[in-house]
């Protein structure tokens, strides 16, 4: 009897999941409205962020979302990136500080189940591994950006772009402007372009579920 009361408590605990978000409105957002269709579906959901960012989040107090809120340091925790010293300090730091927080976090929950994370924040991989919990990377861009990265990252589109237009597999021909700013111009943000064509998939293949913020019937050939 006492066996069937613990299996049955232990079948009724809601799994508990970590979803950390890189620091801008274009990324939580879409993290944010992920979180949401989790907890309807009975997930227990805590969205974590830095210090900083979550100084100018504001609860809707008649909203009947659970969802909790913790945070983990950027290193820059009265400024953000704005108090870094470059862009290239503030995704180092924020990696070194992030990895060390997030563990610390993990550490003091002690009930986390799976971390999904921003992919721009791949380190958070390394965090669930230590714990023996399952990772999910989020792309927050669209499957038509992540596919331009994903080429440049493989070398199958050359930089400095040549040519009047860039031709990739499930996309319309596109103008060299079409592509992402740092792609187009790769000396423009070299700090971004390092986080985001080459650290955001550095260890994506070692992710338990890789996942996509996309419209299906607009990205459908892409995907």
């Amino acid at each position: 009897m006492e066996n069937n009361e613990k299996k049955a408590s232990a079948s009724s605990k809601l799994a508990n999941c970590l979803v950390l978000s890189y620091p801008a409105q274009g990324h939580i957002n879409p993290l944010l409205l992920f979180s949401k269709r989790l907890e309807r579906k009975g997930i227990k959901v805590t969205i974590v962020t830095t210090y900083f960012i979550s100084k100018s989040l504001h609860r809707d107090p008649s909203s009947s979302i659970s969802i909790a809120l913790e945070t983990i340091s950027d290193g820059y925790d009265k400024g953000g990136s704005a108090q870094a010293e470059s862009d290239q300090a503030y995704v180092d730091r924020f990696w070194q500080i992030g990895l060390q927080t997030l563990t610390e976090l993990v550490e003091r929950m002690n009930d986390v189940d799976c971390i999904v994370y921003d992919s721009f924040l791949p380190w958070a991989l390394d965090v669930a591994k230590k714990f023996g919990l399952t990772g999910a990377a989020f792309l927050t861009q669209s499957c038509a950006v992540a596919t331009i990265y994903h080429h440049v990252n493989k070398g199958l589109i050359k930089l400095p772009l040549i040519g009047d237009e860039v031709l990739l597999p499930g996309l319309p021909p596109l103008d060299p402007q079409d592509t992402p700013s740092f792609i187009n111009d790769s000396a423009s943000y070299p700090a971004f372009f390092d986080m985001i064509v080459t650290r955001q998939v550095s260890n994506i293949d070692k992710a338990d579920w890789i996942l996509c913020n996309t419209f299906y019937e607009l990205e459908k050939e892409v995907i």
